[in-house]
């Protein structure tokens, strides 16, 4: 089995690769289905969209058979994954780095830049498209615009919040369904850590 892929995911790229081997073009995503007895079609898209994200495939969007392999040597890097986020310690230290996740490196926009991934927790930004469990890739900056997604430190506690200024304050807003999390006004004590520029649904990593 190749590296970083489960085994399901396995099954959906080789049978990709053999299925093209023998019909010299690509299956549609019922084609998959139906061969792989997968029941939903749900579930065709989000073994793609991670066979992408791991640099095995292409895919054009709006065609039936718009997967495009990649077998050819993939360019990857590997990404820290943080474990916590605290004041006074700097948010790439070893110690809280947990351990790193390869990407293509067309995953990102500018591979020399800072990255790093983080663990999404609790409800706060649900209705902006991050759950508990998901995983954030986020651009390591000291420094965002107003309407930016990012992550922050309030004293010694760190949240994902959407950025907005005051006058000689900050606001952090959460988007969620559940009405208890209410906007944070800052005055001090507010450090950047990043923006989040890329949300992986947990069930994704799981598929």
């Amino acid at each position: 089995m190749e590296k970083q892929i489960t085994p399901k995911q396995q099954r959906v790229l080789s049978f990709i690769r053999e299925y093209f081997r023998t019909n010299n073009e690509m299956p549609t995503y019922e084609e998959i289905a139906d061969s792989l007895s997968i029941r939903y079609f749900n579930s065709i898209r989000q073994y793609l969209q991670i066979l992408k994200l791991k640099g095995f495939l292409d895919i054009e969007e709006h065609k039936s058979r718009g997967i495009k392999l990649n077998d050819e040597i993939i360019e990857t890097i590997n990404i820290p994954l943080v474990g916590s986020v605290s004041c006074g310690t700097p948010i790439l230290a070893t110690e809280n780095i947990e351990g790193y996740v390869p990407v293509q490196k067309s995953f990102v926009s500018n591979p020399y830049k800072q990255y790093f991934f983080l663990k999404a927790q609790g409800d706060s930004m649900n209705e902006a498209g991050i759950e508990d469990g998901d995983l954030l890739l986020i651009e390591k900056k000291e420094t965002a615009s107003p309407g930016e997604m990012v992550l922050a430190l309030i004293g010694d506690e760190a949240t994902v919040k959407f950025y907005k200024l005051g006058n000689g304050y900050a606001v952090l807003l959460p988007k969620s369904r559940n009405p208890e999390h209410k906007p944070i006004i800052v005055k001090d004590n507010l450090s950047i850590q990043g923006i989040i520029v890329e949300v992986i649904k947990a069930r994704d990593l799981k598929a």
